[in-house]
């Protein structure tokens, strides 16, 4: 069996006064190591993106509080997408980020759409103090920075800026200075060293996403091939699901179709994650795995449409009931990560219900057991019929990418 991918992405706490947990900034991490190592820094952003939000889930990462994320100049200024949630997301612009004013009108129409704006490692200057009347929150580095410098820097920001944050911090005795001055925010190994997450994911396949984002960027875009090209690329699908399922999208609303997550989230919002994922350098090889998953999902689309149940929900039932053999990890586990549709959660339970029926004969037929087919109370020549069906449309759909 190949090795699994893996998804890393470090987090480090920001504190208030009484040293509660408001937001954790969010790092690029490779692998276990906690360090940060990369030569692209926009494909270093990117990765950290897609594992935060695609890969782990906000709601898995970091709770309810909210995230900080890096941003060079390529996404700041909109030459790159950047699909996160407003609500969740406190932008930090960089220190070597150069001011202009398209730096300027960007950072207007971010907090226009609802994000926070947080300017970090910043040093007043006459350049830079153009950026502090749309600072939600400056960030002060003190590592190794004397007392009297902080000090300075600390008078000079207080009057024009509601919340200062003092980052870097790495003794006892700086962070009761700090406290002593008034900084509103602190960060820093002495308060907590990063933590890096790791979790595993799926593969992508590119030439699938390539197609995809052609059909998304076509003025005359077509929904259904759209939602067709997304559900072939599995590994797509399941995050797409995940995400329109997410708190900040569904407001508890169930998700049943790979059609109604992209519906949920928007087709601009989709080609920025595909943009994303594309970035990020996930250009593995599609695993026999993921033919199997759209063979039992289409089996299981077949038997529904002939049963009088819904095809698009038994079809995401197919797909996702090999989300345990892709990711090693049991499948009531991952499904809890996706409030899915009472139909689709029965179907892929151990009920005796028609919709568990067709995947428990869609998994039989696939090894053979005949007699768990029967069982099922489907005639075998259906599901083979049906089986026969499937293999000739996804070998079909795979040669098309």
């Amino acid at each position: 069996m190949a090795e699994p991918l893996h998804a890393f992405v470090g987090r480090q706490a920001i504190f208030d006064r009484e040293l509660r947990v408001v937001g954790y900034e969010l790092l690029y991490r490779n692998s276990e190591e906690n360090r940060a190592r990369f030569v692209d820094a926009n494909a270093a952003t990117a990765a950290t993106m897609v594992n935060a939000y695609l890969e782990h889930g906000l709601d898995q990462l970091v709770g309810a509080v909210p995230v900080w994320v890096n941003l060079p100049a390529s996404f700041l200024v909109g030459a790159l997408p950047l699909p996160l949630p407003p609500e969740r997301t406190v932008i930090e612009v960089l220190e070597d980020v150069p001011v202009t004013p398209a730096l300027i009108d960007a950072l207007r129409g971010f907090r226009q759409r609802g994000f926070r704006i947080a300017l970090d490692d910043f040093i007043l200057t006459a350049e830079t103090r153009a950026l502090v009347p749309l600072a939600d929150v400056i960030k002060v580095d003190v590592l190794n920075v004397s007392a009297d410098d902080i000090r300075a820097q600390y008078a000079a920001l207080r009057p024009i800026c509601r919340t200062l944050l003092a980052e870097k911090i790495s003794t006892r005795e700086e962070q009761d200075m700090l406290f002593g001055l008034g900084f509103e925010l602190f960060q820093g190994h002495f308060l907590e060293l990063p933590v890096v997450g790791k979790t595993q994911r799926l593969p992508h396949n590119r030439a699938t996403l390539m197609q995809l984002l052609a059909k998304l960027y076509d003025p005359r875009v077509d929904l259904r091939g759209v939602e067709r090209l997304a559900a072939a690329e599995v590994g797509l699908a399941v995050r797409l699901l995940k995400l329109a399922s997410s708190a900040a999208l569904s407001r508890g609303a169930a998700s049943g179709t790979v059609g109604q997550a992209i519906s949920r989230i928007g087709t601009q919002q989709v080609a920025a994650l595909v943009v994303l994922i594309m970035l990020a350098g996930f250009d593995d090889k599609p695993l026999e795995l993921a033919r199997q998953a759209l063979v039992r999902a289409r089996m299981c689309e077949v038997l529904a449409r002939r049963a009088g149940l819904p095809p698009d929900q038994l079809f995401t039932a197919g797909l996702l009931s090999l989300l345990d053999a892709m990711l090693d990890r049991p499948l009531d586990e991952l499904l809890a990560q996706l409030p899915l549709t009472a139909l689709i959660r029965d179907a892929l339970g151990a009920s005796a219900s028609p919709a568990a029926g067709i995947v428990a004969a869609a998994r039989g037929h696939e090894r053979g057991d005949f007699a768990r087919v029967e069982a099922t109370g489907l005639s075998a020549g259906a599901v083979f019929a049906a089986w026969r069906e499937s293999v000739l449309w996804a070998d079909d759909l795979l040669g098309m990418m």
